[in-house]
């Protein structure tokens, strides 16, 4: 999507043309009333922006919040435009996410992640910026407290790339700050490639994720079901950067998401970051660890991995090193496969806190 889901005041919004699209409906927009149409079969939906009454065909709706523009996108709420359109949708609170199941969709499902409610703005800020591959961005305040200083502004963009690693294509941060009865924040992105190039990857990546969660994920599946055709997909369709890891001569694009999901070449980091991308689209919490691995001659070198949450447990996984090297086709091993602090450290170290 265009922008972000948000909560407000309990409700999630969308940007409208990404959901309606999803489920098949067809999309008009009326720059003059600022109102949007929606049609489906037999179902016609409209919505100003900023009223708290919508029509289906014809008779009026309240709504709990007005339609609202965000960034240049309609935002609507989710589960009066899914209900409406004959979806059924389910919220998960703990990984803050929403699912849409409807039967013209087949056994499909949509799944989307909300922005957590009371989000950071510079944040939010940042991680639109790194999904389109922006080149800079302008950021106003007046919170002198919350953002006063350079090394605060580096932790909330080190903040976002930890959350989601699979954005990051960059080699540095270049901030600006202008003070005066407002804070002026401007904040320059040297990505490894040219943005263009980035914002492509991006897609792709986007796009490679949700063929993948066609393609493995099914109806009724749980937690740990979706976890291992994930990680089983990855593994089976990734082959380790085995090769140039050894002469040292390893590609850029080997360390991202886009590297492992979309060439089928990485190395850990990249497998990491695939992992982060495609769990929580599924519903489930990732998280990226960075440490140090002990290599079969009992050599310690830098090591990428994932944490994740299942049935309300955190456990590591490394999908990395259930992927035999070299590559053996339709070759997958589980050794590595939610494990404990204890299990995970006879050959993993890190410097965070345990999870157990």
């Amino acid at each position: 999507m265009s922008v972000s889901a948000v909560i407000e005041n309990g409700t999630t919004l969308v940007p409208i043309r990404s959901i309606f699209e999803s489920l098949q409906a067809e999309v008009t927009w009326d720059q003059t009333t600022q109102t949007v149409t929606a049609v489906k079969d037999n179902f016609t939906l409209q919505l100003q922006v900023g009223s708290l009454v919508a029509l289906r065909n014809g008779q009026p709706i309240s709504l709990q919040v007005p339609g609202k523009i965000i960034e240049s996108s309609t935002m609507v709420p989710l589960r009066f435009v899914s209900e409406s359109l004959g979806a059924e949708v389910r919220w998960d609170e703990p990984s803050k996410t929403v699912v849409i199941q409807s039967k013209d969709l087949g056994s499909q499902e949509i799944i989307i992640q909300s922005a957590p409610e009371n989000a950071d703005p510079l944040y939010n800020k940042i991680l639109q910026a790194l999904l389109k591959a922006d080149e800079s961005i302008t950021f106003d305040t007046t919170n002198r407290n919350q953002y006063g200083s350079t090394e605060k502004v580096i932790a909330v963009a080190e903040k976002v790339l930890q959350d989601h690693p699979y954005l990051n294509h960059t080699e540095s941060f270049e901030i600006r700050i202008n003070s005066g009865n407002s804070q002026q924040i401007k904040i320059t992105f040297h990505y490894n490639f040219p943005s263009r190039d980035v914002r492509e990857m991006n897609q792709a990546v986007d796009e490679k994720a949700r063929e993948i969660i066609k393609r493995v994920i099914q109806p009724g599946m749980t937690e740990l079901e979706k976890e291992k055709a994930l990680h089983d997909y990855v593994v089976l369709n990734t082959k380790f950067d085995y090769e140039n890891y050894q002469k040292g001569t390893i590609a850029k694009e080997s360390y991202t998401a886009y590297g492992v999901l979309v060439k089928g070449v990485g190395v850990c980091q990249g497998y990491a970051s695939a992992m982060c991308k495609l769990l929580p689209m599924v519903g489930i919490e990732c998280r990226m660890m960075v440490g140090t691995g002990k290599t079969a001659r009992g050599a310690e070198e830098p090591h990428g991995w994932n944490l994740v949450k299942i049935e309300g447990q955190w456990y590591h996984l490394d999908v990395n090193w259930d992927d035999p090297i070299p590559d053996q086709p339709g070759a997958i091993r589980y050794t590595y496969f939610n494990l404990s602090d204890q299990e995970i450290k006879k050959d993993h170290s890190w410097s965070e806190q345990p999870i157990t």
